[in-house]
């Protein structure tokens, strides 16, 4: 039966896993088992850099900045039907006389909008004026009544 060499973990475990120049663990006996092995017949001749040192190196390495052709533009995400109602909620408070609220004011638009289907786009902010002028509206003022109307006679305070 084969007998069970014994191995140094810590050995095995710094040879595989790199480490910064500075983090470099002091030399120690690598393996107590093994014989000596002979010193380098030269110790002023330099030592060729092995693959670990210079895969350490270009990981020390710092990236080089991405480059950029044109100017970032900053994109956002809007749901057109939210600015939509939120646009004309004082408007139709006003044509119908009931509180107005916070509470009341966020029951109206919570109903509203969930009648209505999101519209979500992602555009500029220069853009949105544009695409909320061009959004079809039709939907939207028959919600706020009926939402309006519900809260006026259920109101949650």
């Amino acid at each position: 039966m084969a007998a069970h060499k014994e191995f140094d973990k810590e050995y095995i475990f710094n040879l595989i896993m790199p480490t910064s120049p500075g983090d470099q663990p002091p030399e120690a006996d690598p393996a107590p088992a093994r014989e000596a092995e002979p010193a380098p017949a030269s110790p002023k001749e330099p030592e060729s850099p092995d693959s670990l040192s210079i895969l350490r190196e270009k990981l020390n390495q710092a990236a080089p900045a991405p480059v950029q052709l044109r100017p970032a533009r900053e994109q956002v995400l809007v749901n057109l039907v939210e600015q939509l109602v939120a646009d004309r909620l004082d408007a139709v408070f006003e044509k119908f006389n009931c509180c107005r609220c916070d509470k009341c004011r966020r029951d109206v638009a919570a109903l509203a909008l969930n009648t209505i289907p999101a519209q979500y786009v992602v555009a500029t902010p220069e853009e949105l004026p544009a695409l909320l002028a061009s959004a079809d509206t039709r939907e939207i003022a028959g919600a706020l009544v009926k939402a309006i109307l519900y809260v006026k006679g259920h109101p949650n305070h």
